[in-house]
Parts: structure tokens; C-alpha cells; sequence
């Protein structure tokens, strides 16, 4: 006899291989959902070859993205740098030329005012010689000499305690090709047994571009290069000169009032 119990058992073996089947057809449709949501399809072998492909595709995708935004920012820098360094290139020329300007306009105030000062000595020490003095020129080969005799030391700045003798105003050939004026004074030699003075060398001025002498003479009306009678005086001397960047050449003309009165007394 089959009891009730025998004959319940295949309900339940039914029952259960109908719950198992159902639940692995639940756990492929939810297989199938992620694989769809992954965009892998069916897991077949050639399906996760291509799955695998797929992904390295991407990756390669994105590290040509990343290079291509690395090579972006490379060249972005090397542009900031180019016009950094052009914009500090024009800086640095607008700082250099104001200041070479500037040195320049300094240059030129000095040597104006360097060359007013060599006028006024001139103009008082000429102006100012006695009547006993001598005149006369010198040509040599690197300088032309204006040669007073017995007459006080002016061009040292020492004043009446300068001291008396000759003195030699000297137009000096440099080594590059401008001229200096430079005064020397000679001391006459002591009546006594005792060492003569040392001779006094004076530069008035340096970086002369011209420098010419010439001497009125009263007696034919004309104006001369060169003084060769020491007795007579020429009643005006005349030095144009032209410093280191100027434009034009200065000229100063001294009289001669010693000379001048002799002649009228004469």
C-alpha cells in the first residue's frame, strides 16, 4: 500500500525543481540586464573578446585625450614665454635708452659748462696782461704754442701768489685725433744760489674736436695764423673751439687792452 506521505513526496520534488528552475531563469534575466546595461551583450566567448577590445579602445581613447590636453598646456607655456620675454626685451631697451640719453644730456651740460669756464680764464687772464709782456707763436709737430713773457701766473687758480715768468697756452694734438688746451708756467730762475720753482702744467680742457688761434694785426688790418715779433702786441686774439658734441664751434674773441692803449698813445 502507498501511504499519503509517498504519495505527497513527488509534489514536492516537482515543487521544488519548479522553484530552482525559476530562479536560475531570474538569475540570467538579470544577468542579461547588467550585460545589456555594460553594453556587453551575451557572455559568448567571442562576445567578452569583443567586450575586451571594446574597453581598451576606450582607454586608448582616453590617453589620447590626456596627451592631446598635455600637449595643449606644453604649448600654451612656451607662448606665455615667448611674450614674457618679448615684453622684458622692450623693457629693458626703454630702460636702456632713456638712460643713455640721459647720460648723454649730463655729458653735454658738463662740458658746456666746462667750456664757460675755459672762456671766462681765458677771457680774464688775456684781458688782463701787463703792458711789459711779450708775445709770440710756435708751431712744432704735435702742438701750437701761444707764448707770453714776463707776466703773472694766472691759470693755476693760485691768485696773486702765483708767481711770475712765462707762460705757454698749448694747443695739444691727442692720441685720438681731438685736441687739449693746456696752460704751463714757467718760473723765472732765482737770483740766488737756490733750486728754481717747479714748472706749474695745467689741462684747461681735454676732447677739443677744433681749437684755432688767430691774432688781429693793427698794422696791415688783418687777421694772421701765426705771431713771429715778439716786441709788438696784437691788439685782439681770437679762439674758435667746438667741444665733444656740440653742434657748433664757439668763438671767443679777447682784446688786448694794453695793446690797444699803446696804440693810441703812440
Amino acid at each position: 500500500m502507498i501511504s499519503i506521505a509517498d504519495m505527497r513526496l513527488p509534489s514536492c520534488s516537482s515543487s521544488s525543481s519548479s522553484s530552482s528552475s525559476s530562479s536560475s531563469s531570474k538569475i540570467w534575466a538579470s544577468t542579461g540586464k547588467l550585460s545589456h546595461r555594460f553594453g556587453l551583450g551575451q557572455l559568448s566567448p567571442g562576445s567578452s573578446a569583443r567586450a575586451g577590445t571594446n574597453f581598451r579602445g576606450r582607454g586608448r581613447r582616453r590617453g589620447r585625450g590626456r596627451l592631446n590636453a598635455a600637449g595643449y598646456l606644453l604649448l600654451e607655456v612656451l607662448l606665455a614665454l615667448a611674450v614674457l620675454s618679448i615684453i622684458v626685451g622692450l623693457v629693458f631697451r626703454i630702460i636702456q635708452t632713456t638712460s643713455s640719453v640721459t647720460s648723454n644730456v649730463q655729458f653735454l651740460q658738463g662740458q658746456q659748462e666746462h667750456s664757460d669756464g675755459v672762456y671766462e680764464i681765458l677771457r680774464k687772464d688775456i684781458e688782463s696782461l701787463p703792458g711789459t709782456a711779450e708775445f709770440q707763436t710756435k708751431r712744432t709737430k704735435d702742438e701750437f704754442q701761444l707764448i707770453f713773457d714776463e707776466t703773472s701766473f694766472n691759470f693755476s687758480w693760485k691768485g696773486a701768489e702765483s708767481g711770475f715768468g712765462t707762460v705757454i697756452l698749448a694747443v695739444r694734438n691727442q692720441p685720438d685725433g681731438r685736441f687739449s688746451l693746456v696752460a704751463t708756467e714757467i718760473p723765472e730762475p732765482p737770483v740766488s744760489d737756490a733750486p728754481p720753482p717747479p714748472t706749474i702744467v695745467t689741462t684747461l680742457i681735454t676732447g677739443l674736436v677744433r681749437c684755432d688761434w688767430r691774432f688781429f694785426d693793427r698794422n696791415t688790418g688783418n687777421w694772421v695764423t701765426n705771431w713771429a715779433s715778439g716786441g709788438d702786441k696784437p691788439t685782439l686774439l681770437e679762439c674758435t673751439f667746438q667741444v665733444s658734441g656740440q653742434s657748433s664751434p664757439v668763438r671767443a674773441v679777447f682784446p688786448w687792452r694794453v695793446a690797444e692803449t699803446n696804440t693810441g698813445g703812440a
